[in-house]
């Protein structure tokens, strides 16, 4: 079975799997985290994160499907707009950074998969996610 919505980036490593959605906002908009809740300026942003969380577990259904039990990550990588000081930020499982911190964050994740088990997912995961051709 193919995928059919479409993923910006995933990313299969040593430190696992992480879908990385890419989201570009103008410069001066802020995007902050209270109550448990994401907010994009001043307007909440649940389903954002809902989205981003839903891809990541899909993929990892997919995956567990085709005989790989791996844990998948949601990450929205940040274009733009301002994120909290610390450039991180975690709502409901989901991790927003800014878009060029993202490969430094999953190069230092701590190591789940060794080379073969990379190789096998990745050839499993171009089956069931080709690229887009639009």
């Amino acid at each position: 079975m193919r995928y059919r919505a479409v993923l910006d980036h995933l990313v299969i490593g040593r430190g696992g799997v992480v879908v990385v959605d890419s989201k570009q906002w103008h410069r001066n908009t802020r995007i902050s985290g209270r109550q448990g809740r994401l907010w994009i300026g001043r307007r909440p942003a649940d389903t954002l994160v809902k989205a981003a969380a839903f891809e990541a577990r899909r993929v990892a259904e997919l995956l567990r499907g085709a005989g790989w039990a791996v844990p998948v990550t949601a990450v929205v990588a940040v274009h733009g707009a301002r994120l909290p000081r610390w450039g991180a930020l975690t709502v409901s499982g989901v991790t927003l950074l800014r878009a060029g911190r993202v490969c430094g964050w999953i190069r230092r994740r701590p190591a789940r998969l060794d080379a073969g088990q990379v190789a096998s997912i990745g050839a499993v995961a171009e089956r069931l996610f080709p690229p887009y051709l639009p």
